[in-house]
């Protein structure tokens, strides 16, 4: 495998041949700077491809982009399929307080008959099952493009996958889940087959993992933070529900207990100052709760429970349940309506801090898709918020 300061001193002897010579740390400071899709144009140039689409450049402009506005990402359901819609969320400014924004949301791509879906960094991976075969595909949502991941080597149907990225080695992976019930389901255990594939690699293929607990994942929510994936899972050993945690660099499996508390069920799973935190929404007539539940030694199983409690303002102005979508790197806590009872789609920034909050209404979304009654969730069935674009497929 390249070696980063290998890559890096290869990169630097480059020069553009363009008539200007310019030091080649200069230009990568330059390039860094520039959104994915108009990167993706420049690699219509040879000598500047060759640079963007190094891993060493990769890992510098992933953590240049960190720190830029994020984006929230729409699923809007249909009978034909989904759509997808993207809007830009600023940042939060030292004089951003109370009010109203209004935005446009930016059609993407329309997915047909997909159940299955991951989410990171702008890719979306999902899942199309056809002939007794599942078929994966990537969308990178900076550079428009769709690429189809290579096939397993026999029938599958997936139960779950997700994405992943680890940032030592600057590449993103695949983590395929085919949980196979003998026929005395309800006496037997599971077979479960873990499967990882290495995107951007030309040659790669999917790879089994030998190695884990057995268990049944349920996947209702999962994240990655810092290489890890976790997500929820049944533990047969145990007889409990925990929380599964895999290694993207070692490839290995661990069981983290969960929160020490009664008849919590993961609700959504977010990232809390760098650790992992699962949410969970306790509403009253007055107010409401945040319980986040924070991870801070998974060796130990140890979980740290924080309360943020909110005022009526917030629920007012989401005139009906909340959910919560994420936490911004600002501290911010992303919610929206479960469904809208008017044809404005909408999300809240909200401070727990300051206990300010910020509505921004999202137009450019087709208002027959949003509107439902009481008794009806809203189609807009999923929502996505990311701080960092990628690279990938370049």
């Amino acid at each position: 495998m390249e070696s980063a300061s290998s890559s890096s001193s290869r990169i630097k002897r480059r020069k553009i041949s363009d008539g200007t010579k310019l030091p080649m740390d200069l230009i990568m400071e330059i390039l860094k700077r520039l959104p994915a899709e108009t990167l993706a144009n420049l690699c219509e140039s040879k000598p500047l491809a060759s640079i963007i689409r190094n891993r060493h450049f990769k890992k510098l402009f992933f953590t240049e982009c960190s720190s830029r506005p994020g984006r929230l990402f729409f699923f809007i359901k249909h009978e034909d399929g989904s759509e997808l819609f993207s809007s830009r969320l600023p940042t939060r400014s030292p004089a951003s307080g109370e009010g109203e924004a209004l935005y446009v949301a930016t059609h993407h791509i329309t997915f047909g008959g997909i159940t299955k879906f991951s989410c990171l960094h702008g890719l979306f991976s999902y899942e199309s099952y056809r002939f007794g075969r599942s078929k994966i595909t990537v969308y990178n949502s900076s550079t428009r493009v769709s690429t189809p991941l290579p096939d397993f080597d026999g029938p599958r149907h997936i139960f779950q996958h997700m994405l992943g990225y680890d940032p030592v080695d600057g590449v993103y992976k695949v983590l395929c889940m085919d949980s196979r019930y003998p026929c005395d389901m309800l006496r037997k255990k599971p077979r479960n087959f873990f499967e990882v594939l290495t995107l951007g690699d030309d040659h790669s293929s999917w790879k089994m993992i030998q190695d884990g607990p057995t268990h049944t994942p349920y996947v209702k929510t999962h994240i990655c933070i810092n290489g890890v994936l976790y997500y929820d899972a049944y533990v047969f050993e145990s007889k409990e529900t925990g929380v599964i945690s895999f290694d993207l660099r070692s490839e290995q499996f661990r069981l983290i207990s969960g929160p020490p508390c009664e008849g919590l069920f993961v609700k959504k799973m977010a990232r809390y100052e760098g650790k992992l935190a699962i949410i969970s929404i306790l509403m009253s007539e007055d107010n409401g709760n945040i319980v986040l539940w924070v991870l801070e030694d998974a060796v130990k199983h140890e979980w740290v429970k924080k309360v943020f409690v909110f005022p009526s303002l917030w629920k007012s102005l989401l005139q009906c349940n909340l959910h919560f979508l994420n936490i911004t790197h600002a501290g911010e806590f992303i919610l929206t309506a479960r469904y809208f009872l008017t044809q404005q789609c909408y999300v809240l920034c909200c401070d727990p801090k300051t206990q300010r909050v910020r509505k921004f209404v999202i137009e450019g979304i087709p208002k027959d898709n949003l509107q439902a009654s009481e008794l009806t969730f809203c189609p807009l069935h999923h929502i996505f918020s990311t701080q960092v674009e990628s690279l990938m497929f370049l």
